[in-house]
């Protein structure tokens, strides 16, 4: 059961490449025509997919827009958007300072503190990675 719903999880989600194509290939809205009229006045036909993804763009910063902003502060789904799996979100979660803002219910970290904690735990061939008991 469990391989089922892992396996329909991961053909659902896309990667950042197929973000940036389905943002691209999204028609672009005139700013003097409002959404869904055309230039003489009449309503156009929209479909569901192309109101999910102006919803998806409009509310939902892209994670890698907010690893270059300094500041910004990220969620468990921005860290699932950069491929980390649940696992290592709750590594992260545990290991950072966790914001917690009142009357909002989602855990946020700070995206410095996130580079950092990245950058520490990058092994190269100068390092010998450590080993955890």
């Amino acid at each position: 059961m469990a391989r089922t719903r892992q396996a329909r999880a991961t053909t659902d989600q896309l990667t950042l490449d197929d973000w940036a194509g389905v943002l691209t290939e999204a028609p672009r809205i005139e700013a003097a025509t409002p959404a869904g009229t055309s230039e003489n006045g009449h309503q156009e036909p929209t479909t569901c997919a192309d109101d999910s993804v102006e919803r998806a763009a409009r509310h939902h910063p892209v994670a890698t827009d907010l690893l270059k902003t300094p500041g910004a502060l990220l969620t468990r789904t921005h860290l699932r958007e950069l491929g980390l799996e649940r696992r290592a979100i709750d590594a992260v979660f545990r290991e950072l300072p966790v914001v917690s803002l009142p009357g909002y219910s989602r855990p946020m970290i700070r995206v410095e503190q996130f580079v950092q904690l990245i950058r520490e735990h990058t092994y190269r061939d100068d390092r010998v990675r450590a080993i955890h008991a």
